[in-house]
């Protein structure tokens, strides 16, 4: 064997490793999701109940369809911290308009509310010249007082109506929570947007590079204004059901939920600096937080943990991407 033959073997043999390291780092979740469920199953009788399927499923819809609109805005480089206020004060409303407009025109408010959020957020971020991280933390708090003055302070307030509680309770073959069939379809919409359209691939170009995109002519405020408005829109409809399920509705209903999407967004493979993203892992990482939630329930861990394990875990997500964009350069 000749020395140029050895040198082309251990080029290959190189590729391949990384082509290899490069594959597990881009569905590491989708890994690690497929061996959490097997082990646990295994390893505890209760997981692998219909019931407990069902509420890893109910509970995975909430974040996983916030989730699905901020992955859109995590593309196009920017990110909103008010979805939690968003929520809550969407939440407020239903249970206000429901006893006199019904289910379905309560519903139709709630997300055309959000989407009025929404914009709203996109208008003070991209006219203002504010930093979405600044002004969306300001959004929130916005939010969340005028939900505490709604319901003067911290009054939980009841939404008893079974033909709108039937949203957040109610299953389909006994099996799939409703809720989580609309996280699907939820999905497809935004898959179909970010992948299927120009609208999509306008997205991505003002993530990679926005300097870049405003010298292409792209309209980049309104692209990212069109941005937050469906996050706002997913959030109010995550609020609908949340609402549904809880059977109640408060300012602080979702506390710590702008930080669940962001986490279950950037372990699913999003990049924050913008331009990449994927739905599938997002997709994914809402399903591995509630298998993880559901795991440690289980193990009577106290929920403050909860937040632990989403730190290490989100800590964890950005050192893959880090190794993934060393593979890429290398």
């Amino acid at each position: 064997m000749d020395l140029s033959e050895t040198a082309n073997r251990k080029v290959n043999g190189h590729a391949y490793g990384m082509s290899a390291l490069g594959f597990l780092t881009r569905y590491y979740i989708q890994f690690l999701l497929v061996i959490s469920v097997v082990i646990l199953a295994l390893v505890n009788p209760y997981f692998r109940t219909v019931g407990n399927l069902e509420n890893i499923l109910l509970q995975a819809s909430f974040a996983g369809i916030g989730a699905a609109g901020m992955t859109l805005l995590i593309v196009s480089g920017a990110f909103d911290l008010s979805v939690a206020g968003l929520l809550g004060l969407c939440g407020v409303l239903i249970s206000e308009l429901l006893p006199s407009l019904g289910v379905v025109l309560t519903v139709v408010a709630a997300l055309f509310f959000g989407v009025l959020l929404g914009l709203l957020n996109g208008l003070v971020v991209t006219k203002l010249r504010i930093p979405a991280f600044i002004a969306t933390l300001g959004m929130m708090n916005i939010y969340l007082a005028l939900a505490f003055i709604w319901t003067q302070g911290s009054r939980v307030i009841s939404v008893s109506d079974p033909s709108f509680n039937v949203l957040g309770t109610g299953t389909w073959f006994e099996v799939l929570p409703i809720p989580f069939l609309i996280m699907i379809a939820t999905y497809l919409v935004c898959y179909g947007i970010l992948n299927r359209s120009v609208y999509g691939r306008c997205l991505r170009a003002v993530g990679s590079s926005e300097i870049a995109a405003r010298t292409a002519g792209l309209p980049v405020d309104l692209i990212r204004i069109l941005a937050f408005a469906i996050v706002g829109g997913c959030s109010a409809l995550a609020g609908v059901f949340l609402t549904a399920e809880l059977s109640s509705a408060s300012a602080i209903m979702a506390t710590g939920y702008e930080l669940t999407v962001i986490a279950v967004v950037v372990i699913g493979g999003t990049s924050l600096k913008g331009g990449e993203g994927t739905l599938f892992g997002s997709f994914t990482g809402a399903l591995f937080f509630a298998v993880i939630s559901s795991a440690l329930n289980i193990l009577n861990v106290a929920a403050y943990w909860q937040y632990v394990v989403t730190g290490i875990f989100l800590i964890s997500a950005l050192g893959v991407q880090a190794l993934r964009s060393y593979i890429v350069v290398e």
